[in-house]
């Protein structure tokens, strides 16, 4: 009668798995598939070493260098002017700027994240209300960006998304709500500044 390797309990000859412990008892043979005992050196039907030949060292990967500083920046833009030009053109000039921040934010990564042409459109489309998700977005990206740079991270994710949905019921908010991500975007573009 065998016994069980791991704990020594007596087993019924040609058992798989071990009654008391429940570890198994037999393992393939990884050259021949033939059924071995579990702590096998070398296959009794094929002489093969049972554990395979353990692989060459890994060199280790070199540092990371430094954290890319970002493609090109964008245009710092007056909060007045923006503002003023926003009032004078009743909130068109608001979609000129909105294409234009997603456009440097996605040029400034180097990849297209953003929309610019389709959140233009989706705004017209929904008469504003698709703006609740494209300045709550543009400034998740704008954070992102900043961590990834490494560089002084400021999230007004959340201060835009309650500035948008309050101005379904405050107008002006939503106006406002462009101004902060200005103001965070023009920050980030003096990050970039030589100093």
């Amino acid at each position: 009668m065998a016994s069980c390797p791991y704990c020594a309990t007596a087993t019924v000859e040609n058992s798989r798995v071990c009654k008391n412990c429940g570890r198994a008892l037999v393992m393939r043979c990884l050259y021949c598939a033939e059924d071995i005992p579990v702590l096998a050196k070398i296959c009794r039907f094929c002489n093969s070493p049972v554990s395979p030949p353990s692989p060459a060292p890994m060199t280790p990967p070199p540092p990371p260098g430094p954290l890319p500083t970002g493609g090109p920046i964008g245009s710092e833009r007056s909060l007045l002017v923006t503002f003023l030009l926003m009032f004078l053109t009743c909130g068109l000039w608001r979609l000129f700027v909105q294409h234009e921040i997603a456009k440097e934010l996605n040029a400034h990564r180097r990849r297209d994240v953003l929309s610019p042409g389709i959140d233009v459109l989706l705004t017209i489309l929904t008469c504003g209300l698709w703006l609740i998700y494209v300045d709550f977005r543009y400034a998740q990206v704008l954070r992102e960006i900043s961590t990834e740079e490494g560089g002084h991270i400021s999230d007004v994710s959340t201060l835009c998304l309650v500035l948008q949905i309050g101005s379904l019921f405050v107008p002006g908010l939503g106006l406002v709500s462009l101004l902060v991500l200005q103001d965070e975007v023009n920050n980030h573009w003096k990050r970039h500044q030589p100093a």
